[in-house]
């Protein structure tokens, strides 16, 4: 029989290769016994971190991984460190950034930063460092914003109980950020951090924020720290939450649209969309 098999390698920020493997073989395990070792080499040899396969359920091979109660959909394994989300057979699911990111042309760092060695002089690795460092700032900046957001957004009501204001964090880089945004929110009922499950489809993801309306209906919505947002980027973070969206259809939840709330680190720019069909 004829075994195809493929993997998304994550290299540097937005970018990935997407290698393809295709092998004749007389069962599914003899494929994927030739093509497994072959992805393995191919992810540790670009991606920042080597890859670590497991056999078994989630729950006996779970290294770092927690069982979670989602929102909707039920319990899943998550792993903060991997983000990546099984259930108790090990099965690992599909998430709304894998799901959106499916859609772009792959990023071959490699090539691109060998191109630029050449033309400018500059070291490969040189090239390749400075991408990782600026891929780790951003990814940890909007980290800590995200947690900044949640951490007013959760907790603000019991600031009462305390002298001091703990549910806004000191630095003026969060502060800012925090009550412009909430200025005129206080009053919004929401939930953050979200985690929505579709075991059937093997579907799964974290929502930034879940805002519900008086209609009843719930608002997906997604905190953004890029330099900008061009179409490109727009296009694929609307893929993103309309995944998210089909996951609370599949429970029988109302999803009123998707919003997309961007701090170019002055000014807080929302941006509302339908929801898009997920294939």
């Amino acid at each position: 029989m004829k075994i195809e098999l493929g993997a998304v390698i994550p290299t540097i920020q937005y970018g990935n290769i997407q290698p393809k493997f295709e092998v004749e073989a007389e069962s599914i395990e003899a494929g994927l016994a030739i093509i497994e070792p072959q992805i393995k080499a191919l992810y540790d040899k670009y991606s920042e971190k080597p890859l670590v396969t497991h056999t078994g359920g989630a729950q006996s091979t779970q290294d770092d991984f927690v069982e979670v109660e989602a929102f909707v959909g039920g319990k899943i394994w998550y792993s903060a460190s991997k983000h990546e989300y099984r259930n108790d057979k090990g099965e690992i699911y599909l998430s709304g950034s894998q799901y959106a990111s499916s859609f772009d042309k792959p990023f071959d760092a490699q090539s691109i930063a060998g191109k630029m060695a050449t033309k400018s002089g500059v070291p490969v690795q040189d090239i390749l460092k400075m991408w990782e460092m600026k891929r780790d700032i951003s990814n940890g900046y909007g980290t800590a914003l995200h947690l900044a957001m949640q951490l007013y957004g959760e907790y603000h009501k019991h600031s009462e109980a305390f002298e001091k204001n703990y549910h806004i964090h000191d630095l003026a880089v969060f502060k800012d950020a925090v009550e412009s945004f909430y200025a005129t929110r206080k009053d919004e009922l929401a939930k953050y951090e979200a985690f929505v499950v579709d075991h059937e489809r093997k579907y799964v993801g974290q929502i930034d924020r879940l805002m519900f309306g008086v209609d009843g209906g719930a608002w997906v919505e997604d905190f953004k720290t890029n330099a900008e947002l061009d179409p490109k980027k727009l296009a694929t973070y609307w893929k993103q939450l309309s995944f998210y969206a089909s996951i609370l259809k599949a429970n029988d939840k109302h999803v009123t649209g998707l919003r997309i709330h961007h701090w170019d680190g002055k000014r807080w720019t929302t941006i509302a969309s339908e929801v898009q069909e997920v294939l």
